[in-house]
């Protein structure tokens, strides 16, 4: 159960910093030196960075091989769907039918592992 909240917080964690700062990178934030805008964007790099770390405790607690193709594609699902949500990118029927492929993966790959005891 810990082991999937580490995975899931990460992947969220890491797809809200990666969403917010790629709006700041956007609206031009890196080509401004305003103090403010460089701590916002400051802000949602530690939001990513949370993600990580929360990831590597994840890889700490498990096989690498469980736990790199878990955490990334859950990232990778996320990531995608943060960007349709927060960015406007488009997500049609093949982009969704490779998402579900991850996810699927991540739960092949979960499985077999605790089916080896791991």
């Amino acid at each position: 159960m810990i082991d999937a909240a580490l995975y899931l917080v990460s992947a969220a964690l890491t797809a809200i910093g990666l969403t917010q700062i790629k709006l700041a990178a956007a609206a031009g934030v890196l080509a401004r030196f305003e103090v403010w805008s460089w701590a916002v964007l400051g802000g949602w790099f530690a939001v990513y960075l949370a993600g990580m770390a929360l990831w590597l405790a994840a890889i700490a607690r498990n096989p690498l091989s469980t736990a790199y193709p878990i955490g990334i594609g859950l990232s990778l699902a996320s990531a995608t769907i943060a960007a349709w949500w927060w960015l406007g990118e488009g997500i049609g029927p093949l982009r969704l039918a490779g998402i579900a492929l991850v996810l699927i993966g991540g739960v092949l790959v979960a499985r077999a592992s605790a089916g080896d005891g791991h």
